[in-house]
């Protein structure tokens, strides 16, 4: 047992990865469960005996303690970590991301000037002992825009190119082979990459509409959020972009060694919030409206304005940042799987399940599955054939997006679709 719900309540968010023979997890830790539900363990594969524990929150004493300013230690809470980790067996690093704290708001939790690490972070973890290697911080977060998502590891040149990538290190010389943790691991739908051996801040560079960060500091990596989104009181009301459903969100996104590109699902959102404590029962709430006790804010959601799409499927160079294809679309994007065959498959919150070309974006072949496809596609072959899985069904984040696509209804039905190549 990880942890005992009746004094430590966690969700078990996603499955963990083996690495040399520990099995590794995170989860979703309750706001009622204090600091320490919020941890990432290793167990022995072969007894399942805990061979460490890794909390995300200091304690008195810790590095990372004084972050928190005057917050009692149990008054620290909702760290988490409910995203597959990622393994790098030639540093034996462990990568995972973070979540935003409860409260959101950091004017209720110490003050605004207080990082409360790790949240919303980037750690790297000794995979024999839990130890924090380093860290990044991404974002000092007061609106729910986690950074829990998956981190890519790749091998790359690293030649951003100054047209596409807004925050590029000065010290970087274009075209140098880098050891890179990459991707887009947040909801503000920003990508990072760093050194993943060290964390050195690399480049990072948006890809959708976002207000909530100001600018990087490319020689540091220091993140200046935007004071006139800040909540600084109860009862403010501030316009941000993205909102909570990203960006990116928990939908996958894909890599293919072949491009040297990641392909990321997208999604074009703001929201008016407010930070409040007040949450009455019978306060109606519409399509376009969400409310959490948990981080103490009130939204009010809609697309991005200019738009009319709540969807995009982004193809981006790992080595130069650029956009080498954008699709768009009215229907929320969700999960990709990209294929040694030159495909990347992906579905949408309206039911289409969609063959993308690796290089062109163009749409090969499309069918309508009937309800949402919140399912993480797979490829697999069999006595050489090779399957594509993916299923169907209601889920909160398309539920989300059908509601400010009122005219896309599709059903709510859960099924298995399994596609097969000819033989």
């Amino acid at each position: 047992m990880v942890l005992d719900y009746r004094v430590n309540p966690a969700i078990q968010g996603s499955g963990p990865i083996v690495a040399n023979g520990k099995v590794i997890s995170g989860r979703s830790c309750s706001a009622r469960g204090g600091p320490d539900a919020c941890v990432v363990t290793a167990h022995d594969a072969a007894t399942g005996a805990e061979l460490w524990r890794r909390r995300l929150i200091p304690a008195p004493g810790e590095p990372g303690d004084d972050s928190w300013g005057d917050v009692p230690f149990e008054d620290r809470r909702h760290v988490g970590a409910w995203m597959v980790p990622s393994y790098d067996p030639g540093l034996n690093l462990i990568y995972i991301g973070t979540s935003v704290t409860s409260p959101a708001p950091k004017f209720m939790l110490g003050g605004v000037e207080n990082s409360h690490l790790y949240h919303n972070s980037t750690l790297a973890l000794d995979a024999d002992t839990g130890d924090i290697v380093w860290y990044y911080q991404h974002l000092n977060d007061h609106w729910d825009l986690d950074h829990p998502f998956e981190r890519l590891l790749v091998d790359t040149a690293v030649s951003p190119d100054p047209t596409a990538v807004s925050w590029i290190n000065p010290r970087l010389r274009p075209g140098e082979v880098r050891q890179v943790v990459t991707g887009i691991p947040g909801k503000t739908g920003v990508v990072y990459t760093l050194d993943r051996a060290t964390g050195e801040f690399l480049w990072a560079t948006p890809t959708v509409a976002q207000n909530v960060i100001s600018s990087i500091d490319g020689a540091t990596g220091a993140v200046s959020e935007n004071s006139e989104v800040v909540f600084t009181g109860l009862g403010q009301e501030v316009f941000t972009c993205p909102t909570w459903n990203g960006g990116k969100d928990w939908e996958a996104g894909a890599y293919s060694p072949l491009t040297n590109t990641m392909y990321m699902p997208l999604r074009t959102t703001c929201a008016r919030m407010m930070a409040t404590t007040t949450f009455p029962d019978d306060t109606p709430v519409g399509p376009a409206e969400s409310r959490s006790a948990n981080y103490a804010i009130a939204y009010r959601h809609q697309l991005t304005p200019g738009t009319t799409n709540s969807g995009t499927v982004r193809a981006i160079s790992a080595e130069t940042g650029d956009t080498t294809w954008l699709h768009e679309q009215r229907a929320a994007t969700m999960s990709l799987v990209a294929t040694g065959g030159g495909l990347v498959f992906g579905g949408d919150a309206n039911g289409r399940f969609r063959a993308f070309d690796h290089e062109t974006g163009d749409v090969l072949w499309e069918i309508n599955l009937g309800s949402s496809v919140t399912g993480f596609p797979v490829t697999y072959a069999v006595d050489g054939r090779q399957y594509v899985a993916v299923s169907t069904g209601a889920g909160s984040t398309a539920d989300h997006f059908l509601g400010l696509t009122p005219e896309l209804k599709p059903s709510s039905g859960n099924n298995l679709f399994v596609f097969a190549l000819p033989e």
